[in-house]
């Protein structure tokens, strides 16, 4: 199974509800949203999407990012619950962190007596009794090990079924104008073991850094998965070809950046596979439009759903 992580801004969210008007089964996919936005209205449309369809979703309760960082989320936190109480397919998720206390998670797991949860470890504090005593509780779902954040031996105690590895296999710089040759992404769908782990997750096209939105960029990227080899994805990035903030628009940096991708995808859709996504990028450059950068980004994240579920399900 693939277990995508993403923070809950509106490309995100945008991106996930869409894979749900799509015709492909989503029986491998299990999202996890770590929100970031302190207005929770398009987290609760997607959650409310999700439930509608009884499709599965993850959302973490203790989010500690962006506008959300120093506490003070009980009004988004009350209006987050309700509408994940109100979908039985939408599984409330907490963060065990070095300062995260057994009785804190027995709270969490009890607010929630008509949901499975999920656990996501990034270096807790918890002792070996406790994770053991986590790991065999039935209400607990998944137990989500955060970019190695748990040492072997406690991953060790967690259950073979439930064992999930999240990392961060983006290659994040600073500037979209360094991006160059295409790189191996992950080999995980073919490594992980299925006897040892339940799946694997990744952030995307994003990285796991939280870096909010700035200003208009000097240079536009479009980074696109596809499966390189029998065992390999890689990530291509295609950049515009004005990559200085004073020369062209944002808009024409857009088209340049898409039409190169729309080349490789027409010339090795076997290894971009077909999707709404790439559809949709295609039509923008025949118009030569530009929909925003929120809505590349948007489709960059639609299309590594649809490309992972691809190589996951062996549709490519």
């Amino acid at each position: 199974m693939y277990f995508p992580y993403l923070y809950g801004r509106r490309s995100e969210l945008l991106a996930l509800r869409a894979m749900l008007a799509d015709h492909r089964s989503l029986d491998s996919l299990l999202p996890v949203i770590e929100p970031v936005v302190s207005k929770p209205g398009d987290l609760v449309k997607c959650i409310e999407a999700f439930g509608k369809q009884d499709e599965r979703l993850a959302v973490l309760l203790n989010p500690d990012k962006h506008e959300l960082a120093g506490g003070g989320t009980h009004v988004w936190r009350k209006a987050v619950v309700a509408s994940i109480k109100a979908a039985d397919s939408v599984l409330p998720a907490l963060r065990c962190s070095p300062g995260t206390t057994k009785a804190q998670v027995d709270a969490f797991i009890a607010e929630f007596p008509d949901h499975e949860v999920v656990l996501a470890y990034s270096s807790p504090g918890l002792n070996d009794a406790e994770i053991a005593a986590l790991a065999g509780r039935a209400d607990v779902k998944y137990h989500l090990v955060l970019n190695g954040k748990l040492s072997a031996h406690k991953q060790g105690l967690l259950p073979i079924g439930k064992r999930v590895l999240v990392e961060d296999r983006f290659n994040k710089l600073a500037r979209n104008a360094d991006y160059g040759a295409a790189e191996l992404f992950t080999d995980r769908h073919s490594t992980y073991i299925k006897d040892k782990w339940a799946g694997f997750g990744d952030y995307t096209c994003l990285g796991a850094e939280f870096i909010p939105g700035g200003g208009a960029p000097a240079a536009v990227a479009v980074h696109a998965c596809y499966k390189h080899n029998a065992t390999e994805v890689w990530a291509a990035h295609y950049v515009s070809d004005d990559t200085d903030k004073d020369v062209g628009t944002t808009a024409s940096k857009f088209v340049q950046a898409a039409k190169k991708l729309v080349k490789a995808v027409n010339a090795r859709p076997n290894q971009f596979g077909t999707n709404f996504a790439l559809d949709e990028f295609e039509q923008h450059v025949k118009a030569n439009h530009f929909p925003g950068l929120g809505k590349s980004k948007e489709l960059q994240i639609s299309h590594h759903l649809c490309v992972t579920l691809d190589v996951v399900d062996g549709v490519i």
